[in-house]
């Protein structure tokens, strides 16, 4: 079973940042022991110098202060943001991928609203229906955790708040990632009333020791990895379900060769064995087939014939409710 690449690349982003904060916090403790012994050295003398990168000139003293508790701090809200962010972008990125196995769980009965010119602008009917998924996409990038958790339910049925993890903490770590992002960390009424055991009161900031973030990282983890499976059972990769077949008519060069694509609308409708018996002004489509292609719920038919005969079967086609003709074109044979 092929796996979902916007989980892989979730997985490993994950990954790089517990070595970030691993080794990032080790060598801040490694600094720290150097300073301190050029601080012995330097007793109480004034001193500043540059790093490797010779942009910022550093107080000698202010950089061991900073490197204790402000520097560490700093890395752990901006790991946090990231892992957040890669979650969400995991399970907004994903719907994409499963729109391209199986178009079934989009087909909703509702109303949608886009641009008239927007439409008409579109190659065709497949670009379109990407277009109504990637406006899902587009509000749910917007729309945060609890956009995607009501997404998820009513699009595939699966509740991502019961999947045997305790959901509370997965909200507790999204909750104040908000806070670090749009209040510098301070705590609001929300957050204090509804994890209480924080400890945290009103307007005071938010601490996240090291042991929260390396246990925040595995939750998220751990949290991706079983929608993932769970998205995985219910859209394997599927081989795309192409069909073939040769008509009645052999290729004369001296005619047109015209290739109609056909969506549709209604599944499991044979639009083939309906396209063979039509008939207009005593002539049979079938006998103007060269050949037919079918993939999911889009169909091409190549024909070959003189142009007003092959535009007399037209008005048929479209008079039918269960399919729709979406453009026509000369072709080379």
């Amino acid at each position: 079973m092929r796996g979902f690449e916007s989980f892989t690349r979730f997985k490993n982003g994950i990954k790089d940042s517990k070595h970030i904060l691993d080794i990032t916090l080790h060598l801040y403790k490694f600094e720290m022991e150097v300073l301190g012994s050029k601080l012995e050295e330097l007793n109480d003398k004034p001193d500043s110098f540059k790093t490797s990168t010779n942009l910022i000139e550093h107080n000698t003293r202010a950089l061991y202060s900073r490197l204790q508790n402000r520097y560490p701090d700093k890395l752990k809200q901006l790991l946090l943001i990231n892992l957040i962010t890669s979650l969400e972008v995991y399970l907004t990125d994903v719907i994409l991928e499963i729109f391209q196995r199986d178009i079934r769980p989009f087909k909703l009965d509702e109303a949608i609203s886009l641009q008239r010119n927007y439409i008409l602008s579109l190659g065709s009917i497949d670009t379109l229906k990407e277009a109504i998924v990637k406006k899902d996409f587009r509000n749910l990038t917007s729309g945060g955790l609890v956009q995607i958790v009501k997404y998820y339910q009513k699009i595939f049925q699966i509740d991502i708040k019961s999947l045997g993890i305790d959901f509370g903490e997965i909200e507790e770590i999204h909750i104040r990632r908000h806070l670090y992002v749009h209040r510098n960390g301070l705590a609001d009424e929300e957050y204090c009333r509804k994890f209480p055991s924080s400890n945290t009161k009103v307007d005071k900031y938010i601490y996240s020791d090291n042991q929260y973030i390396f246990n925040a990282i595995d939750k998220i983890l751990n949290f991706g990895n079983l929608v993932n499976k769970q998205l995985l059972n219910k859209f394997p990769i599927i081989e795309r379900n192409v069909k073939y077949k040769k008509g009645e008519r052999n290729l004369l060069p001296n005619e047109l060769f015209i290739m109609l694509e056909i969506s549709i609308r209604l599944d499991g409708f044979d639009v083939f064995s309906y396209l063979e018996q039509i008939e207009k002004n005593g002539k049979k489509l079938k006998d103007f087939i060269v050949k037919f292609a079918q993939s999911d719920n889009i169909c091409y038919l190549f024909l070959n014939g003189s142009q007003s005969d092959i535009n007399a079967f037209y008005k048929v086609i479209m008079e039918n409710e269960n399919i729709l003709l979406n453009k026509s074109n000369w072709v080379s044979p």
